[in-house]
């Protein structure tokens, strides 16, 4: 990561600056939370504006710490008040610790002051779209069955699902490590995004190392699967910038056990269905985002949900509860509280059509 995240002013348009910033947001969704931090890591929180949404109390903060010298403190504050178990205690250790090469961070669309960018519209929750959060994680023993049934199949599709990382070359002598996510499309094909496999930090120079591996994933003991992983062939990196989608071919034959997960049997979103994302959050061990997670609307380009992301799970594919694909995860919304309730995330996602036209127009699916 760049030096100047201990600078001033605080360095907005470092893609690990704004990393933090989702972080923060997320560890403490709540404006009393944040300004508590704050005060431990010795800010004079009455500075801080605590009447706006979370999101942007923390803007302020991160731009307070940094006119104060405090953001060292601030970052070594919010990781010792994380039990040691919390997978977010690693990302804080590299931001106090390490340098470019050694603190992977993804490049998921932001605009400068860190919030999602979207293709279509913005973030922001419509009422009736906050209204879906007046139910709690209980559900009707009658639901049991159908849920079961998707967990099953969603198990059986996790294996086509791998966690990427891609080695970027830089000045001198310095490079940068991104992490995403991709998937299994074809014989030797992986699905991910163009900014997974491109740093947009850097004229989007396409990415001169990219590993794969699909058996990134805890063992369900606490411990990690054995996993090696399997070499891209950069050369033969196909993408689309503006509709975010990249291709990649592995450089030798992928396991008869990672299924391949078929585009042509992807299926459309249906507003307010659920919708299920298989990915490697943070870089972290394979997840599943399967509660509050709601399509909120689509078009024929894209489709937002409430399914829970970070940055990391660009590249994921997502689910309906027949295990379909009706997206490609792409872009996460910001953070926002509605009173009482846990804080809502809107994510976009490609829709899958709109990939197939475009790899049928690269040639690499027939039409």
């Amino acid at each position: 990561m760049s030096s100047n995240l201990f600078g001033l002013p605080f360095p907005w348009a470092d893609p690990a600056a704004q990393q933090l910033h989702i972080v923060l947001s997320r560890l403490h969704p709540t404006p009393a939370g944040a300004v508590m931090v704050a005060q431990r890591a010795g800010l004079d929180a009455s500075y801080v504006n605590a009447m706006q949404p979370p999101v942007f109390v923390w803007h302020d903060i991160l731009d307070l710490a940094a006119q104060g010298g405090l953001t060292r403190a601030l970052i070594t504050t919010a990781r010792d008040l994380l039990n040691p178990e919390n997978p977010q205690r690693p990302f804080f250790d590299s931001l106090l610790s390490a340098s470019e090469t050694e603190t992977p961070v993804d490049a998921e669309p932001r605009n400068a002051d860190g919030t999602g960018r979207f293709i279509h519209g913005h973030d922001a929750i419509a009422d009736h779209e906050a209204l879906l959060y007046r139910d709690d994680l209980t559900l009707e023993t009658g639901r049991l069955p159908a849920l079961i049934a998707t967990l099953q199949t969603l198990l059986g599709k996790a294996p086509a699902v791998c966690r990427i990382e891609a080695r970027f070359s830089g000045g001198a002598g310095m490079g940068t490590t991104g992490v995403g996510t991709g998937f299994r499309v074809g014989d030797d094909l992986v699905l991910t995004n163009w900014h997974v496999l491109h740093d947009a930090r850097n004229g989007g120079a396409r990415a001169g190392k990219v590993s794969m591996n699909f058996g990134y994933e805890d063992d369900g003991r606490g411990g990690m699967k054995a996993s090696p992983g399997i070499d891209g062939d950069v050369s033969t990196i196909v993408t689309d910038q503006t509709d975010d989608w990249a291709i990649i071919r592995a450089v030798e034959p992928l396991a008869d056990e990672v299924p391949i997960l078929k585009l042509s049997r992807s299926v459309d979103p249906i507003v307010n269905e659920a919708a299920y994302i298989v990915q490697h959050p943070g870089g972290r061990a394979k997840r599943l985002a399967y509660v509050r997670n709601q399509v909120s609307d689509s078009d024929d380009r894209v489709i937002h949900y409430l399914s829970d992301t970070e940055p990391g799970s660009s590249g994921s594919p997502v689910f309906n509860a027949s295990g379909l694909l009706i997206g490609l995860h792409h872009a996460g919304g910001t953070p926002q509280t509605v009173v009482g309730r846990p804080p809502i995330n809107k994510n976009e996602g490609i829709r899958i059509p709109r990939v197939i036209e475009g790899l049928q127009g690269a040639g690499i699916i027939a039409p």
